[in-house]
């Protein structure tokens, strides 16, 4: 859901991205698979192992937590449990800047290996200019007509990706007011239950 360019090296076609990863935030360490980037791939996947590994050991935490209060009347935490918590959050803050900044480093990685766009994709080539991949020609910075069309291509970018964050920001936010309605209603008929409005309820 990207910003996506072709590029072009010795008759071999491959594709550039550039801005805010969608596709990352959502399918995660498949992103660089289905790049063809297994290092990242396995970076990614050892990510994803180690935040199950977290998310589980908290929920035996809690189970363990829940069963003492049950058992005993109390539970003593253990600040070494804090660690678990301290790495997830770290793991997190690393994937958040990699959504933003993966489809830069994969495309200046491209272009380091000798892609380029073809001479007449002037969207492409204009994208990487504005978006600071490459830089402008003498020739191109002297003629004000081809900074303005590069410009006009590069807005209409953004654009689309402003387009794109406005949509999935309104599906996540029906999705959720979905779910506290739905949420606020059980709550509401667990309460008139326990009031004894529905005395068949338990």
């Amino acid at each position: 859901m990207s910003v996506r360019i072709n590029l072009e090296k010795d008759g071999k076609k491959e594709s550039g991205f550039m801005g805010f990863s969608w596709t990352l935030l959502f399918w995660g360490f498949w992103v660089p698979l289905f790049r063809g980037r297994k290092k990242d791939f396995l970076l990614f996947f050892l990510f994803f192992l180690v935040k199950i590994g977290l998310i589980v050991l908290t929920f035996k935490e809690q189970f363990r937590a829940q069963r003492s209060v049950l058992m005993f009347g109390f539970y003593k935490p253990s600040y070494i449990l804090l660690i678990p918590t301290l790495i997830f959050v770290i793991i997190e803050a690393i994937e958040a800047w990699l959504v933003y900044y993966y489809n830069r480093y994969c495309t200046n990685r491209l272009l380091a290996n000798g892609y380029y766009p073809e001479e007449n994709d002037e969207y492409s080539i204009a994208l990487l200019k504005e978006f600071t991949y490459i830089p402008y020609t003498k020739e191109e910075l002297e003629d004000k007509s081809i900074r303005e069309k590069y410009k006009k291509f590069s807005d209409f970018a953004r654009k689309e990706e402003r387009d794109k964050f406005k949509i999935f920001f309104s599906v996540w936010l029906i999705i959720g007011a979905i779910i506290f309605i739905i949420w606020v209603v059980q709550y509401l008929s667990k309460f008139s239950c326990i009031s004894n409005i529905y005395p068949s309820c338990v």
